[in-house]
């Protein structure tokens, strides 16, 4: 079969057409192809140092074959560059650089503007190629590979497997009427409205809305508190972005959310929420699986699942052939149909099994699964009702003993008898006042005299008294009258919280701050667990009922919809990438079609999923996640702007004259418009979801910072370490939790100076003398680490270089790197190390350059804060002891001087 033939194929399929026979069948005379002139391969000794294996492409250019075999130039003129071999490189498994983002941006600056035809869009193409690597084509020679000389054409549709399933997404969004109120919040151009924060007694009102807890070693923080109840107040088509710095507890944040929409949904005793957490890349979605999947269980029953081989709360959607740890549930979806560890449980088999393993974790045995789970429901529903009644006992107590500052230094008890001695003595100091005095108390001088004694007696009491006037009997017994009420309310409020205490089982002193806390590992938690083992009888009723109607296997979008509520019984976070989400939320329609065409398609499941969850959201670029928004009824977007930025695969001048081909800007010029888009994040070339989801979150916790909630309380870092990062990115809000240094094998921060150039290895950077020292001084530590914090040196240590070229040569200076993490900041995303060693590579003869790692806060900002107990610099002095205040400067002066 000729390319010709496939596409001609693949064409007519995509329209339902199934047999050239058929009528309307469409031919092709010509098809879009790619191609790719060469290949490139790691020479031995190359792969035997880096275990680098297999064969690229680095380079296609676009083109049109006709049926004859005759090439045209394509619409799209521009040639095709995998991102993955380009610095600053993302995927650490490839060592290969091909050139850099900036060069390429800069040579798409000069499309095709010659005379039509074959030869001189070659001519083009070979000056594209020159541009960006600096060597002609015919002579390419890269460093450490060899070059193959062999042309590869292919259709042009099929390196964009991968996004197959949002590029579906955005066909089917187009043909839409309405655009779905989430995603077409996150597109609104103008910042919505802010709404003022949750304060006084919302806010208090608002933890009621905290339902759930699913880990109980430790509370929310305030600043994670304060970010749920504003998720709470989340209504149909809302988006809350949540600025999470690193180390400040996204992940529990994350728990408590899931946790709380989980009993809710118990209580109402509807549908159960459908929530689906999503990032851009494969590692930041096992760390959302993981955290799902290790939660830390108290011991007892309660607390275990009541069904037999169902553990974790995460359900992780990857590609049908993504390798998955065993101990993570998976469904993938295999030739159409939803396959893994929920799926496997729908039969007989395993339903007798569970009902019975159910029944008896519940301690009811002789009932039915439906008695049990209303008993379920009721216990949650009184819970909840004690939760509201406790925070409203709690705050009526707060309000009543403000009033009585004196509570700080003295218990209630010995206040009130203090008042009363003093009541005793005033009045027995009034039945011993002469006659006289009260017949003269209208006179002045007398007045005071009784003033006077009065103060004395006042004096000796732990009262304070400045708001009596002491120069009238009957405000002084009001004064009196006022403390005993006050007194007497406030027991009456300790009487009520020891009722409540016994009803909820909790023992907390309600003068302690730490209520909040409290309820959040107890009682919420107790709740959390209830509601989990109320959908796990849900389940078994609702799997039962598919089963027998046989509905199990059916496709339709009522019954798709109830399968994936029937999943979230089991698991409540579903787990994918973005490029995965779309392939999973489907159904399937019938159409009408003709002969031999198929006569089915698969809708996305559009405003179907309760709650969206992004997380590391500043990665993932606009038009990768935005597609996914269209599935969702609302969402939370966590992420840092100012940590790891997203792999931006379309150029500037490309996302330029996108927007000028749908009449977006009405010249490629338009600046003024071009400067908007690209403040609020729209542009493919530079913008990301989390900068989105700021512009149109409602609320704006901090002036300074961008708009949404912000987490403060950083748990990860030295005080002496993420202090650079607070003052270099978060305007000194983050809250300083872990302390100082004191007495470590390591001091916090290091500078090691070294002596030696940068030289440029290909099409990247390497200092070979700064790669020896680094490898010396692992040498000189190695021993003394791994006896002081008794792990791997693997688990200890991480190198952060900004080069693909200079992780080359940390390897060939002879470091042992079984298991080591080394390469750009994206080696450490989402993990930490207890010691960094941070690798320049710049030298002394880079001197008043521009420096790649200064280029924003971004990288300095996640290189330092990866590091717990330890950051080390290595570098050339000379590019360090300048005047300014580039991030790389204020580094060097904070490493040496502490400022």
């Amino acid at each position: 079969m000729t390319l010709l033939d496939a596409f001609e194929k693949r064409m007519n399929e995509a329209k339902g057409r199934l047999d050239p026979k058929d009528a309307g069948w469409e031919k092709a005379e010509e098809a879009p192809v790619f191609i790719a002139p060469f290949r490139v391969s790691p020479l031995p000794e190359y792969t035997k140092l880096t275990g680098e294996t297999g064969i690229f492409y680095p380079f296609w250019f676009r083109a049109v074959l006709t049926r004859n075999n005759q090439l045209k130039p394509d619409e799209d003129t521009f040639p095709y560059i995998p991102r993955a071999y380009l610095e600053p490189q993302v995927n650490q498994e490839v060592n290969f650089v091909f050139s850099d983002v900036e060069r390429v941006d800069e040579a798409f600056g000069r499309p095709f503007n010659g005379q039509p035809g074959w030869p001189n869009y070659r001519d083009y193409t070979l000056s594209m190629f020159k541009a960006v690597t600096g060597q002609e084509l015919e002579t390419y020679s890269p460093e450490n590979f060899a070059v193959t000389a062999e042309y590869i054409v292919v259709i042009n549709d099929t390196l964009t497997g991968p996004a197959d399933g949002i590029i579906g997404l955005y066909d089917y969004i187009i043909q839409q009427k309405k655009i779905p109120l989430t995603l077409n919040a996150l597109t609104e151009r103008q910042e919505m409205p802010l709404k003022p924060l949750l304060s006084g007694a919302i806010f208090e009102k608002a933890s009621a809305g905290h339902l759930g807890q699913m880990a109980y070693e430790f509370p929310l923080s305030k600043s994670q508190r304060t970010s749920l109840y504003h998720y709470t107040t989340l209504r149909h088509g809302d988006i809350l972005a949540i600025n999470g710095p690193p180390g400040t507890g996204k992940t529990t944040l994350l728990q408590s959310v899931v946790a709380t929409e989980v009993v809710q949904g118990a209580i109402a005793g509807g549908d159960p929420s459908v929530i689906l957490a999503c990032s851009a890349n494969n590692q930041a979605v096992t760390n959302i699986i993981d955290s799902f999947s290790n939660v830390k269980q108290k011991n007892g029953t309660l607390y275990e699942r009541w069904l037999p081989d169902v553990g974790g709360f995460g359900l992780y959607l990857p590609g049908a052939n993504r390798e998955v740890q065993t101990h993570i549930p998976v469904i993938k979806r295999v030739q159409g149909r939803l396959s893994g560890a929920h799926t496997e449980k729908e039969n007989e088999s395993y339903l007798k099994k569970a009902e019975a393993y159910f029944i008896a974790r519940s301690g009811q045995t002789g009932t039915t699964i439906a008695a049990i789970i209303n008993g379920l429901q009721r216990s949650l529903k009184a819970n909840q009702q004690l939760l509201i009644d406790g925070i409203g006992i709690w705050h009526s107590y707060q309000t009543l003993i403000a009033q009585l500052p004196e509570l700080n230094t003295y218990s209630l008890n010995d206040l009130e008898k203090g008042i009363k001695d003093l009541e005793t003595s005033f009045s027995n100091y009034l039945d011993a006042e002469s006659i006289w005095l009260k017949l003269f108390s209208i006179f002045n001088f007398v007045k005071e005299k009784r003033a006077t004694r009065t103060k004395q007696l006042f004096r000796d009491c732990p009262i304070a008294y400045g708001a009596v006037d002491f120069y009238q009997v009957k405000s002084i017994q009001q004064f009196f009258d006022q403390k005993f009420s006050l007194i007497e309310k406030i027991k009456k409020a300790k009487k009520n919280w020891q009722d409540w205490q016994r009803k909820a089982n909790i023992n907390h002193d309600p003068a302690e701050p730490a209520f909040y806390e409290r309820l959040e590992v107890s009682l919420k938690y107790d709740m959390f667990y209830t509601a989990v083992h109320y959908w796990e009888g849900r389940w078994l009723l609702a799997t039962r009922s598919a089963l027998e109607e046989d509905r199990l296997n059916r496709n339709g979008e009522g019954a798709a919809k109830e399968r994936w509520q029937r999943f979230a019984m089991l698991t409540p976070c579903f787990v994918s990438t973005f490029y995965m989400a779309p392939r999973f939320f489907s159904y399937s329609k019938f159409i009408q079609v003709g002969p031999g065409q198929n006569p089915w398609e698969a809708p996305p499941l559009l405003d179907f999923i309760d709650l969206l969850i992004v997380d590391e959201a500043g990665q993932v670029s606009p038009e990768i996640g935005a597609a996914t928004f269209a599935l969702a009824k609302k969402a939370l977007v966590v992420g840092d702007i100012l940590q790891i930025e997203p792999v931006w695969n379309v150029p500037k001048k490309v996302d330029h004259a996108n927007l000028h081909r749908y009449q977006v800007i009405k010249t490629l010029n338009d600046q003024a418009v071009i400067e908007d888009l690209y403040g609020k994040g729209f542009l493919c070339s530079s913008g990301s979801i989390m900068r989105l989801a700021q512009n149109t979150s409602y609320y704006h916790l901090y002036p300074k910072q961008a708009r949404g909630m912000l987490l403060t309380e950083h748990r990860r870092c030295f005080d002496e370490i993420i202090s650079y990062c607070n003052k270099l990115a978060y305007d000194g809000l983050l809250e300083l939790m872990k302390g100082r240094a004191n007495g470590g094998l390591l001091p916090p921060l290091q500078f090691v100076p070294v002596k030696g150039d940068s030289k440029i290895s290909g099409t990247s950077r390497a200092n070979p003398e700064e790669a020896l020292a680094i490898a010396k001084w692992i040498a000189d530590h190695q021993e003394a680490l791994i006896k002081h914090y008794r792990l791997p040196l693997k688990d200890i240590i991480a190198i952060v270089t900004p080069f693909t070229g200079q992780k080359f040569a940390l390897r060939k200076a002879g470091i042992n790197m079984s298991g080591l993490t080394i390469g750009t900041v994206h080696a450490l995303q989402g993990a930490e190390r207890l010691v960094v060693l941070f690798s320049a590579a710049y030298g002394a003869n880079d001197q008043d350059k521009n420096y790649f790692f200064d280029a924003g806060p971004n990288m300095l900002n996640v290189a330092v804060s990866r590091a717990k107990e330890t950051f080390i610099l290595f570098g050339a002095p000379e590019i360090f002891q300048r005047s300014g205040q580039s991030p790389s400067m204020q580094l060097f002066r904070h490493i040496q001087f502490g400022s």
